[in-house]
């Protein structure tokens, strides 16, 4: 143990010892002139400790600021250092020193200028002499272990390159490398006692204090009283603190005192009356008397009670300011503090100051959670709404975020001349508006909270409509459009009669003037000329935006055509690849809402096109930002699927996805079923299916062996299919009539109705391409009973079929029958198509075997051949011939006529006289051939 922390019975029974250290010890007049001069004299009183006397080595340290702590771990680093390197354990000093350089960079920021430990130069300059000057050769190097060799060569290096940074302190450490007598005696007994040396630094680098000589040690005890009043201590207290310092030596007696049980009544009375008599806005005032320490409140934050005033309202509120984003920084603290300003701003400039800082305060209060909590977000709504009153009852008064900062004290003169701030009052609507969003995401919309949540909605709207009217007065035009982009957001998927009450209840707001983009009338009007108004004076994305929400708007409310003519002039299929995530949703969700628009109109080709591309795609969830979905192939990271669900709309606003289902799949059969038809009744038609998804669907429900009744929307449809390709019409209808989804549209009697009559037609359609190449004639009167229409429907119907070449008849008006034409007898049935195909197929592999066989007979050569290779000789004339007719069998070549009479016995009489010419001619060939060679 080091000599420095020895007891006073150890003192007393080894004077000797104590009189051979007191060189190291420093006067204690001298160490007060010192403190004077240093600025670390008030830190000094946090190093006292204090020592029971029935303990030789239980030290309690009390307190220490950062700068003592930092000082104490570069100190203990270095000796460390130090020793490590004189037992040559370099690896334990490369370890120790990566850990001495963040040290001793946070010390040099604490120190300010101020001298390094003397400790730590001295190791930097010891390491360089033995790393750099003196060094090791390979001998020395094998000497150690393989870990201390590289550790070694390491060291070096770093030396060369960190002390650079100190080398004015290096050189001035060596012009007196000695600098007290506590090294000289630690240089002295390094041999005996190696710890001590390196713990005898810390005192005087600490200190910076001179040797103390010997003659001094005298004075010590006569010079306690010094000592004991530069710890304040009463007159009371002197007589007990002297003869505790007279038993404690060395650094001890610069550590703070533990109080003894005699003495706590006594401290403890001193703290509690210094705590009661100090201030808490000015605790230095009293700084002799509660000996320099600060009262503190919950969590270590310094009580302060601050008074402010109209004058000094702007330099709280920079302070505020600065402080705003630090660490440690309490958000909460920060609001009730801006919320007492605003109780003492005199006069409305101030009090937009400290509103709109309120209001950024009160957001800032929850940015780390998931959504903003409903009271404060509420809180910020009145604030934003206070701020808003607040501008129109002051009119002179704009905000704007290119205006000049106002950070003197001129407002508190302010008498109502007109006046400007730096703000952005959107950028606050934008953010509740967000805020309101976010939390509707993440609510279950299943419970009541949610319900609760939609509640807050006409109040946000009449926000934004109070905000539009401010920008109106003040003429800022970019803020204006997207606070009109923000008011449309609120009314394009509602409909008409839910929008009349919102209106009514901005209506009711007593705001200035009348309003230039909105005229009043009908909620058409309303949403017209918003939208107009962003046409006009917004920039592209937003007016994409107002375009694709008026459109969504006309197809909610059945305006199909207007929809779709706007859809049309203004080319937004052509870009909206390239626009972002969000207005590429919206797109989608004005085409399916397109779709659903031209469906309750009965155009059921239309509504297939504008569904089919967002059906097929399989990720409809996806596209219209109401779900994410599963990816066999394909697995999202946490961060993307984050990013989703981020993107995903209030469960209100989503377009139903089975309802948008339905519509699709019965848009599908009902042009699927009759396509069908037709492909199966003429060969020639194309046979590419025109709804993929739907065909894959009726196949597989095709192969199921069992079937039980239709359960949901998909099983109605699919049954439904099967009925009407069978020419049931009244069981299709029953089917898709019983689909129980067709009662979320507004006009669902009229769907049915609509659905019950394109069944109808859709029958008779795919009856007359059934059953086409069955009958010469059929009478319309017969059709219009079959499938209850009336004669002229059924006429019309197909005189279009006629005329558009879907079928090949012509219709006789006086009798009143339609008559079929000769071409549909050509394949009247289904059997003799498949008796063509495979006769086809026959004479097609009869044609190759034939080709084969020659080319054998010829020796792999095609027959022309022939003549150049019996000129080049081979085989013989004869031989060849012979083998030739021997193996074409007797009639001397005339197996083609054969081949001739077996088709004419086997097939019929189609296309004979084609194969009898072709026949001829390869026979006459053969002939001319054998001729030639005879």
């Amino acid at each position: 143990m080091s000599r420095f922390f020895q007891n006073v019975n150890d003192s007393e029974s080894s004077d000797s010892d104590f009189s051979s250290s007191s060189d190291s010890e420093f006067s204690e007049n001298e160490l007060e002139q010192k403190q004077k001069q240093t600025s670390t004299a008030a830190s000094g009183r946090f190093a006292r400790a204090a020592y029971d006397s029935d303990s030789d080595t239980d030290v309690k340290r009390v307190m220490k600021n950062p700068r003592e702590k930092q000082m104490d771990e570069a100190v203990k680093l270095s000796t460390d250092i130090l020793k490590a390197m004189r037992t040559d354990e370099w690896q334990a000093v490369s370890v120790d020193y990566e850990k001495l350089l963040p040290v001793v960079k946070k010390l040099t920021n604490l120190l300010k200028g101020e001298s390094l430990p003397r400790v730590f130069i001295r190791c930097l300059a010891k390491l360089e002499d033995r790393t750099i000057k003196d060094g090791m050769n390979k001998e020395q190097l094998s000497k150690l272990k393989a870990a201390d060799a590289r550790a070694f060569n390491k060291m070096k290096q770093r030396m060369r390159k960190d002390n650079k940074s100190y080398a004015k302190d290096i050189s001035a450490y060596r012009e007196n490398p000695v600098d007290s007598a506590d090294e000289e005696a630690s240089a002295a007994n390094a041999a005996v006692e190696s710890g001590s040396e390196d713990e005898d630094q810390a005192v005087p680098s600490m200190q910076t204090a001179r040797a103390v000589p010997k003659a001094k040690q005298a004075a010590r005890d006569s010079d306690m009283d010094s000592d004991d009043s530069q710890w304040d201590m009463d007159d009371s207290e002197v007589s007990s603190s002297e003869s505790e310092d007279e038993r404690q030596v060395g650094f001890s007696r610069w550590l703070k005192k533990a109080p003894t049980k005699d003495e706590g009544s006594a401290k403890k009375t001193k703290k509690d009356r210094s705590q009661r008599s100090t201030p808490a806005p000015a605790p230095q005032a009293d700084a002799d008397e509660d000996d320099g320490f600060t009262t503190v409140g919950k969590g270590g934050k310094v009580a302060k009670k601050v008074e402010v005033t109209a004058e000094s309202l702007n330099k709280h509120l920079k302070a505020i300011h600065d402080a705003r984003g630090r660490k440690g920084t309490d958000k909460k603290e920060t609001v009730v503090m801006l919320g007492s300003l605003l109780g003492v701003a005199g006069n409305a400039l101030q009090r937009c100051k400290v509103l709109m800082a309120l209001i950024s305060a009160q957001f800032d209060e929850s940015s780390s959670q998931s959504y903003m909590p409903v009271e404060q977000w509420k809180r910020s709504q009145s604030s934003i709404n206070e701020l808003l009153s607040t501008l129109e009852a002051n009119r002179q008064l704009s905000i704007f975020e290119t205006a000049d900062a106002h950070d003197d004290d001129s407002d508190v003169s302010y008498a109502g001349e007109e006046a400007t701030l730096r703000g952005s009052v959107v950028s606050f609507i934008d953010r509740l508006d967000d805020e309101f969003t976010r939390s509707l995401q993440t609510i279950d919309p299943h419970t009541p909270d949610y319900i609760e949540r939609m509640r807050d909605s006409v109040p946000l709207y009449v926000t934004i409509v109070r905000a539009q009217s401010y920008f109106e007065r003040a003429a800022l035009q970019e803020s204006l459009c997207r606070v009109v982009l923000r008011r449309i957001e609120h009314l394009y998927y509602r409909t008409d009669q839910v929008n009349s009450q919102v209106e009514a209840a901005a209506a009711a707001l007593e705001t200035s003037g009348e309003s230039r983009i909105v005229s009043g009338g009908d909620i058409e009007s309303v949403v017209h000329g918003l939208c107009t108004f962003l046409y006009q004076h917004a920039d592209p994305l937003l007016r994409m935006r107002a375009m694709l929400m008026h459109i969504f708007n006309h197809a909610l409310h059945k305006r199909y055509y207007v929809a779709r003519d706007l859809l049309l002039m203004s080319h937004i299929q052509e870009s909206a690849h390239q626009a972002d995530v969000n207005t590429q949703v919206l797109y989608n969700r004005a085409l399916a809402q397109m779709g659903l628009a031209a469906f309750r109109l009965g155009l059921v080709r239309e509504a297939f096109e504008h569904t089919v591309e967002l059906m097929s795609s399989g990720h409809q969830r996806e596209l219209l930002a109401q779900g994410v979905g599963q990816m066999r192939t394909q697995q999202l990271s946490p961060a993307e699927e984050q990013l989703q669900r981020q993107r995903q709309l209030p469960f209100h606003i989503n377009i139903n996805l089975e309802l948008l289902e339905c519509v699709f799949l019965t848009a599908s059969m009902l042009i699927e079923i009759p396509f069908m038809a037709s492909a199966n009744a003429n060969p020639e038609t194309r046979r590419t299916a025109t709804c993929r998804v739907f065909r894959r669907m009726l196949d597989y429900n095709e192969r199921q062996v069992f079937l039980g009744p239709p359960e949901n929307t998909r099983d109605h449809i699919m049954a439904a299919a099967k009925a009407l390709a069978d020419g049931d019409w009244l069981a299709a209808r029953d089917f898709i009539q019983a689909i129980k989804i067709w009662s979320l549209l507004p006009d669902c009697e009229e769907i049915k109705d609509m659905l019950a009559s394109k069944i109808q037609i859709e029958a008779l359609r795919t009856y007359l391409f059934t059953y086409s190449t069955q009958f010469e004639s059929v009478g319309l009167d017969d059709l219009a009973t079959m499938f209850d229409l009336s004669r002229g429907k059924v006429y019309s119907l197909l005189a279009r079929m006629v005329y558009q070449d879907e079928l090949q008849a012509s219709l006789d008006e006086v009798s009143g029958v339609l008559v079929f034409s000769r071409a549909n007898f050509e394949a009247s049935s289904r059997l003799q198509q498949t008796a063509l195909m495979m006769s086809n197929k026959v004479n097609a592999f009869a044609d190759i075997n034939e080709r084969m066989f020659e080319l054998k007979n010829n020796g792999g050569q095609a027959p022309g051949d022939r003549q150049g290779n019996a000129d080049q000789g081979g085989r013989g004339q004869g031989d060849r011939d012979s083998r030739s007719n021997y193996q074409r069998g007797p009639g001397g070549g005339n197996r083609d006529a054969q081949r001739n009479r077996k088709d004419g016995g086997a097939g019929g009489n189609r296309n004979n006289n084609g194969r009898n010419t072709n026949n001829n001619r390869r026979g006459g060939g053969n002939q001319q051939r054998r001729g030639g060679r005879q």
